[in-house]
């Protein structure tokens, strides 16, 4: 009986520890959620302004807040997870806008970090061994401006994954102006006592240049206030001013852009999220001296999830290995095709087509699906099983960035002065859509009123605040 009663006693212990005394790291592994801090800011600082489990880290938040009393841009996420790993190599994929990094049990040296060297759109990848066990993984996430999502996986190379099948978001934009404005304009700065013209306009952008708005304006020294009661759709709204010299505007009595100072073309921007109905739209504006001219926009924002192309690529058993030092993997087999990542001279990826005449391969670089130029791979294994591969041509994607003509500029078919056609002309002072942009950003793509063309940034300004790094290298 005494024996009987000890190893009762002891089933029972054993029973215990293994419930209270086991480490709790194993049981949130078994889980395996993500603890998110969401700070207010870009740099993870101070008290997060809320935590929560998330199941998987894989988030489009577009142009809105990823929660309450978080802004929509400038702010920053850590997650936190634990997980069980085999032993043996594991491949860890990120794709972020803007900024993101991936650490490994507190190390101090990420083992991914595009902090510092921004790859928006791309997916970065790094091959670090792991030993048996469960391992804690930090990703830190920073959003500065515009569009923004975070990916991140991982697996075992002993799986011979082909890689992640990340959506990439994009983001449209398309103008709103439903409504008719009432514009009144005052003979001077301060839009004080009565205005001395009154009348319906289609819309507050106008190009003055030295001359008077009309009446007993004069073409110095006047203000002006447009009124006006539009129907819009629940979405994110970018709106968009650029004035010379200062402006600012409301949307239902909360002031979004204060910019009421001389200035010279720059531009100025906000998001505003708003529901469906009626809101009401005031612009105020004024012109010290010199030229004038407004630039008003309301442009509804769309984000869009693309799935890379061919996610899945046949296994032709025919592989590229990469003999130039630094190589551009395209999204079109031609020079001047959007740069979608790099790889470096030894790397070998498998082929998944090529072009008519062999001058192009498709190669699959971790899920990332894109054309190299023969002229800088060797080609081994199987080529019989490489088909030719039907070809589109990219649009281009509305980065929501203008240019302003500082002189009259021309816009041509390629970022080159020698060898080009001019296929329109800007004047000083015109804006257009970029587009793109060349590496070095001596060349904007921008489309000017529908014809997309390349033009010279010594003569065309990005307006203040553009996140270059947001705008896709496209030749």
């Amino acid at each position: 009986m005494k024996w009987r009663k000890w190893s009762v006693f002891g089933v029972l212990f054993a029973m215990f520890s293994l419930f209270t005394l086991q480490p709790t790291t194993w049981v949130a592994a078994q889980s395996y959620s993500w603890t998110g801090e969401y700070y207010n800011n870009q740099y993870l600082q101070g008290t997060p302004a809320f935590t929560r489990t998330d199941g998987v880290l894989a988030f489009d938040f577009g142009n809105n807040s990823p929660g309450n009393g978080v802004g929509t841009d400038g702010f920053s996420v850590r997650w936190t997870a634990l997980d069980s790993f085999n032993g043996g190599t594991y491949r860890f994929w990120a794709l972020a806008d803007d900024n993101i990094r991936i650490t490994i049990d507190d190390g101090y040296t990420p083992i991914l970090n595009t902090f510092g060297q921004t790859q928006i759109g791309q997916i970065v990848s790094a091959d670090v061994p792991m030993t048996a066990g469960v391992h804690k993984i930090r990703v830190d996430y920073q959003e500065v401006s515009g569009n923004a999502y975070a990916y991140v996986t991982w697996a075992s190379l002993a799986s011979n994954p082909v890689g992640p099948n990340f959506p990439v978001p994009q983001v449209s934009y398309s103008n709103v102006n439903n409504g008719a404005w009432t514009a009144q304009y005052y003979n001077n700065t301060g839009l004080s006592g009565s205005p001395v013209l009154t009348q319906s306009e289609g819309s507050p952008s106008h190009n003055w240049g030295a001359g008077s708005p009309g009446g007993s304006v004069p073409s110095d020294n006047f203000s002006a206030r447009w009124t006006s009661t539009q129907t819009l759709d629940a979405a994110t709204y970018q709106l968009q001013l650029q004035a010379d010299d200062g402006v600012r505007a409301y949307i239902d009595g909360t002031l979004y852009i204060n910019e009421f100072h001389s200035a010279t073309t720059n531009t100025y921007t906000a998001n505003v999220n708003l529901g469906a109905g009626q809101h009401n739209i005031v612009v105020e504006y004024f012109e010290a001296g010199g030229n004038a001219f407004l630039n008003y926009n309301l442009n509804r924002v769309t984000s869009v999830i693309v799935a890379p192309a061919n996610p899945n690529p046949v296994n032709t058993g025919t592989f590229a290995t990469v003999t130039a030092a630094r190589l551009n993997v395209r999204d079109n087999s031609n020079a001047t095709a959007t740069i979608l990542v790099k790889v470096n001279r030894g790397e070998v990826y498998p082929v998944v087509g090529k072009n008519g005449d062999s001058s192009w391969y498709q190669i699959s670089v971790n899920g990332v699906v894109g054309w190299v130029s023969g002229r800088f791979v060797t080609i081994s294994g199987n080529q019989v099983a490489v088909v030719a591969q039907a070809q589109t041509v990219a649009q281009p994607v509305d980065t929501g960035f203008n240019v302003t003509a500082l002189t009259t500029v021309n816009v041509r078919n390629a970022p080159n002065t020698r060898g080009t056609t001019v296929l329109v002309k800007m004047q000083r002072t015109n804006t257009a859509r970029v587009v793109g942009r060349t590496g070095n950003n001596a060349w904007w793509q921008v489309n000017f009123n529908g014809t997309v063309g390349w033009v010279s940034s010594t003569f065309a300004r990005i307006q203040g605040g553009a996140v270059v790094g947001q705008i896709p290298v496209t030749g």
